[in-house]
């Protein structure tokens, strides 16, 4: 294939995982199991460029969740205070 197939194969890939996300998540209402399927199958895919994944290939990881913590809330507390301060300050509009 060429450069130019390749691409347009990874972008209709990407589509239609999109698609796959936003249909199938389970915070919409989709199962939970099939859904970490589907994401093992669909990474699987656009990590290989495009061909089919065998039973080796899977992703383990593909299950696990990360979850982003803004910090401790103290910390939180702490920053919004010293952004209020700051703001108080050095006011854009007098």
């Amino acid at each position: 294939m060429t450069a130019d197939a390749d691409d347009v194969e990874r972008r209709e890939l990407l589509r239609e995982y999109r698609e796959f996300i936003k249909t199938r998540h389970p915070d919409r209402g989709g199962d939970p199991a099939e859904f970490v399927a589907g994401l093992v199958r669909y990474r699987a895919l656009l990590s290989s460029g495009g061909a089919e994944p065998g039973p080796a290939k899977t992703t383990p990881a593909a299950s696990e969740t990360t979850v982003y913590r803004r910090g401790s809330l103290p910390a939180q507390l702490w920053r919004a205070i010293m952004e209020r301060r700051r703001r108080g300050q050095n006011p854009r509009v007098q």
